[in-house]
């Protein structure tokens, strides 16, 4: 009779246990979403900031295509020259889109939680 009160307070004692921890790993497990937990500003800002980078990369690329086309088509010391103007593009929109990640990790960090644990 001893063990049965026992075995029973041990299966009230796991009930418990196992809802309570049904419940809080559901309550810590529910999904916050982007928008949730005041990171919609911040997402929204970074996003915002991403869209800008995607816009000038596109110019940047524009740039290049033409100094690339004007490359293809050039012959003898004018091909030499172009192929110059190419490298010195490459290198000049490089260092501005490092410029500009380097000015963007700094305002990513801040607002948007996502990217904490991030090395500067």
């Amino acid at each position: 009779m001893e063990d049965k009160k026992f075995s029973k307070y041990v299966l009230i004692f796991t009930l418990a246990a196992a809802l309570a921890t049904t419940a809080l790993l559901a309550q810590s497990s529910q999904p916050k979403g982007m928008m949730g937990g005041g990171m919609a500003g911040g997402c929204q800002q970074m996003m915002a900031m991403q869209n800008q980078t995607m816009a000038d990369m596109k110019s940047m690329d524009a740039a290049l295509d033409q100094k690339v086309a004007a490359m293809n088509a050039a012959k003898g010391k004018a091909k030499v020259d172009a192929m110059a103007a190419v490298i010195n593009e490459m290198v000049a929109q490089r260092k501005q889109m490092m410029s500009q990640m380097s000015g963007m990790q700094g305002q990513m960090m801040g607002p948007c939680p996502m990217m904490k644990g991030m090395p500067r």
